[in-house]
Formats: C-alpha cells, structure tokens, sequence
C-alpha cells in the first residue's frame, strides 16, 4: 500500500468519526419529541397549597468576588428564624405566604437550551456548582421547603430580552433550559423580613436624653469623662431645657427635634450576635473572662470590656452614649461603634470571612467608600432600663376629717339651738362625703399608678428580651444626627434691636395732668407753698409768712397735691418737694390780697 492510498484511508476515517461525534451529540428525534411534549407542562404540579411552604431559601452568585450569598428563612418549633442571618428572628409568615403563592402554577415555556453547553449562556449554571473553572453566567437558586422536603426547586437565568417577567429556567437536575414567565413576590432584603424599627419608641413620649460624650484609655483600661448633654420636658408640649445653659445662651430647638426625629426612625439594616457572657445590660460578672478573639472583635468595632466596681467588665463605646427616658419610665441606653463600609451582604450579616479569619484582623475590612453599592454604617449596642420615678410619685391617700374638725360650734343661743344643730350636721356630712370621694379618687389613682408600673416593667423585660443576644447596625447618617454635642445645641441670644435714631427709649415718670393752662393764684391749695411757710407736710401751704389755717378739704398728714403743670417759684432757694399725688385737689378759698 503506498503512501497516497494511506492518507486517503486515513482522510475517510477522521471524517467518519467526526460524524458519528457530530451525530451522537445532536438530541435524538425521541429527546425532541419528549421537550416538546413538556412544553406548557407545571414545574411541580404536586404543589397546589402555598400555605404548606414552611421556609424559603435563595442562593445568588456574587460574579466580581467569587462569593455565595445565600438568604433563607424558616419556620422551626412555630417562630420565624433566618438561618442565612445567625437565626435573627423574623416576621415571615406573610412575606413567604406571598412568594409560594406567586410560585404555585408555574409552567414550562419554549426550549432555550438542551444541553449543559447553554447554561452559561443562558445564565443557569447551579451557583452551587462545585466547578469553580465555570464562574460565570450563574443563576439564582430559589427553593420551597416543608421540613427538609423541597416543594420548588428552581435555577433562574438571565432575563429573556426585550420581554417583560420572562426568564430562562430549568431544575436543578434537568438539562433543559425553557423560557418562563415569572412573577415572583419574593425580597431578599434582611430588613424585609424583619421587624426593622430598632426602639418602637414614640416621640412625644420622650421626657430626658442624655449625651455622655466619654472616650475609653485602652492602655490603662479606663473611662475618660468628657462634655454631658441633659434635656429634658415635662410633656410632650413643653419645650425642651438644657441644664446649664447660660443666660446669654439659648438651645437649637431644631436640633432637638432632630434628634428626636431620629431616634424614632432609628432602622436595623444588619445584626450581628453579641459575644457570648456578656448580659443584657451589657455586663460580665466576675465569673466570665472573655476569649481574646471576643476581645478583639469588639475592639475592632469601637468596643472595650472596662473593669467595674463589682469586679466584673462593661461594655464602653469609644464614640460616647446616648440615654433616652419615656414618661413610663422606659430607659433606653445607645452605645455606638465604628464606622465601617460595606455592600448589602457586608451590612446584614459581615464579611465572607469566616470568624477566625475576621478575628485576626485589627478591623473589619473595608471597601472603597466611592465603589458602587456600598454604604457607610455603624454597629450598635442597645440596653434598656426602668426608671419608676419617670412615672410619678405614689398618690397619697387622704386622711380622715378628725372630731374635732366635726365639732359644733360654741353653743348658740337658746332661740337658735335647733338651726345650730342642724347646720354642725350638714357639715360634718359634707366633710365626710368629701372625704370618702377623695378617697375614691385616691383608689383610682393607685390603681392606675400601679397599672402603668406593671406595663413599663413588662415592656422593659420584652425590649431586653429583644436585645439579649444581638446586636445592630444602623445607617451611618442616623448615627451622625444623633451625635451631638453641647456646641450643636447652643448658640448665643440674638443682640437686642438698637432703638430707631431721634427716639429715646427712657421712660418718663408720668405727670399729673394740669387743671387748666394758667397758673393757679398762690392763695389755692393746690400750689407750692412759697418759701417762709411751714414746711411741715401735714399742715397746708398759706399765702403768708405767717402760719395760717387754710380753708380746705384736704386730709390732715397728707402732702398737697399740684394743680398746675408749670409750678410757682418759690421765693427762697430752697424748693418744696413735689406732690405725689395725681389726683385734682377740690379748690381752696382764698382770702383777699
């Protein structure tokens, strides 16, 4: 066999296994009759009872870090939990009735893809898929369970373009790929499925806040005091007051009502579960020591266990607290952390790094501030106390009218005995009844007080039940309208307005008015008496030197009046005090010159 006969045998060879490759790789006539016969088939036709979904769970593929970030929630032992976020409870009744609803009924649609070769294309591979050569063209995984059993099972790929809620799916165990139209009620935002309002406080029921603005002496373990901010109101109408505030000085109401603003709509964006041994009131007995890993956890967020006088540690923040008491003497006590940067899944449940990893670093790892989707944030421990003197004093109870508050009166004449008698009885009756209603009211009002104490202490145990084992982290910009110091709620008096020019602003004593526009002739009272007449204030002024009764009606010890506006000189230096009096003097007679 020569050389030409061998390459031609070896030509027609290659070009035969080529084919079969080709054909044995091509879906069979048998394969495209059983896709088509599946198209406008349910998913799961078995499901048909949303209400029997008992968790959900979803899976999504970060394509530009590599990372699986799963969120799931579940119902076990009848409370809502979120595994995927360290078992926060959750509020997933409602919010998972909606998704298995819009999930039941869901049909196959046109074939996009046959084979494992579409996926990526598609947009379907597992993000599960322990493959980690194929990165790309992931989808997200959604799965219904009851128990451990799953009622929906569904790999979702890219949008189909140009077309409204049509995505490429298929199952998990299925190679082919269908186009489906896809409504699906379903959020995997943490604070969806949470009860997000941080305090559940009401504004107008805040009586006092108070800014500790301290800092914590890691190297000698120790609180350095710094600037304390009190306020307080005694109703939810009455303005704010600053203790210590100047006379010069006034409070930035607007700043207040920001604060107040703030704390109200103080919202939980992520959580974090708190160091094992540390209590609700943020205490270690002396009996609990901390690992170092804990230690340097909470450092790394702005946190640091400082000995107490009991000989255990506190929890301090390096960024001060805040301290806020309702009229029903609800306590609330915010330590605030660390800035950090995060995205959505930095935020809600912390880095991908595992624990030890995390530990080890001096803080949390952050991202670029300016890169897209991520956000500034700050942890947040939270405590709460009970003040009963916020609620009001314990009522006092009235004390009986006594006998002799009941007794008669000295014993009236013998015509008036019976009308005596008769009226000591009405008041000792009207005594008696004024008494027992009082102390009816008296009744009510201990009742009441009790009843309020009762409430606050019962809503204290809920709240630190609440916080027991978590704690927060809040949007960086609440933190920032709640950071206030003295000097942000302060500000000096506006200067008084100056008085226009040519005006005066002294006040001049009022004068009295003027009988007529003519001086009175010297003989009338009502004149300054001329000089060598009694100076006596009791007596009249005469006309003459000599001392001389005068024909008037005025009041002995009382000084004259004047009756004119322009007075008379007087003959010598020295002048005659003024009258005090406004009021006109009757004429006085006078005698002829």
């Amino acid at each position: 066999m020569n050389s030409m006969t061998r390459t031609l045998i070896y030509v027609v060879v290659a070009v035969v296994t080529l084919s079969l490759a080709i054909w044995n790789g091509m879906p069979s006539a048998e394969m495209n009759v059983n896709i088509a016969a599946n198209v406008g088939e349910k998913f799961f036709p078995e499901f048909t009872d949303p209400t029997e979904a008992t968790g959900v769970r979803v899976i999504v593929f970060d394509d530009e870090t590599a990372v699986i970030k799963p969120f799931e929630v579940s119902r076990v032992n009848n409370e809502w939990r979120i595994p995927s976020h360290y078992d926060y409870p959750a509020d997933g009744a409602e919010q998972l009735s909606k998704t298995a609803s819009s999930l039941v009924g869901v049909e196959r649609g046109a074939v996009a893809g046959e084979s494992e070769l579409d996926f990526a294309r598609l947009g379907v591979v597992d993000p599960l898929a322990d493959d980690k050569d194929s990165l790309k063209g992931r989808g997200d995984r959604l799965t219904l369970t009851k128990g451990n059993e799953a009622l929906v099972d569904l790999i979702i790929g890219n949008k189909v373009p140009d077309k409204t809620d049509q995505y490429y799916v298929r199952k998990p165990d299925d190679k082919i790929t269908y186009i489906t139209n896809l409504k699906i009620d379903l959020t995997t935002k943490f604070g969806d499925w949470i009860e997000p309002d941080l305090l559940m406080i009401e504004p107008a029921s805040l009586r006092k806040l108070e800014i500790h603005d301290h800092s914590v002496d890691v190297l000698n373990g120790r609180i350095l005091a710094g600037s304390d901010v009190i306020l307080t109101r005694t109703s939810d109408t009455d303005s704010w007051k600053m203790a210590g505030i100047a006379p010069e000085e006034e409070l930035k109401t607007s700043e207040v009502s920001s604060m107040v603003t703030a704390l109200d709509g103080l919202k939980i964006i992520g959580v974090r579960p708190k160091p094992e041994g540390l209590r609700g009131d943020l205490r270690m007995t002396g009996d609990v020591t901390p690992s170092r890993s804990t230690q340097r956890e909470l450092n790394s967020r702005g946190y640091y266990l400082v000995p107490s006088e009991d000989r255990g540690l506190e929890l301090y923040s390096n960024e001060g607290e805040l301290s806020a008491l309702t009229a029903n003497g609800v306590k609330y006590v915010l330590r605030f952390g660390d800035l950090f940067t995060g995205d959505e899944f930095d935020i809600e449940v912390g880095s991908a790094q595992t624990e030890e990893e995390e530990v080890e670093e001096t803080e949390e790892p952050t991202k670029p501030v300016d890169e897209s989707g991520s956000k500034k944030s700050r942890y947040l421990f939270v405590s709460v106390q009970f003040d009963p003197d916020a609620v009001g004093a314990i009522p006092t109870k009235p004390v009986p009218p006594t006998e002799s508050e009941t007794e008669a009166s000295p014993e009236p004449a013998e015509d008036d005995a019976a009308d005596a008698e008769t009226e000591t009885e009405e008041k000792t009756d009207d005594k008696q009844a004024a008494y027992e209603a009082a102390l009816k009211q008296y009744e009510r009002d201990l009742e009441e007080h009790k009843t309020k104490l009762e409430e606050a202490r019962k809503l204290v145990d809920q709240l630190n039940d609440r916080f027991a084992d978590w704690y927060y982290v809040i949007d960086a910009a609440s933190f920032d309208r709640l950071n206030k110091g003295r000097a942000d709620l302060v500000e000096e008096k506006a200067p008084a307005e100056e008085p226009t020019p040519g005006t005066s602003t002294e006040t001049k004593p009022e004068m009295p008015a003027p009988v007529n526009s003519t001086p009175v002739p010297e003989e009338t009272t009502s004149t300054p008496a001329p000089a060598g007449t009694s100076t006596k204030p009791e007596m009249p002024a005469p006309t003459e030197a000599t001392p001389a009764p005068a024909p008037t009606t005025s009041t002995p010890g009382m000084p004259t009046p004047a009756a004119t506006s322009t007075p008379v000189p007087a003959s010598t230096s020295e002048p005659t005090p003024p009258a005090e009096s406004t009021s006109t003097p009757p004429p006085a007679s006078t005698s002829p010159e």
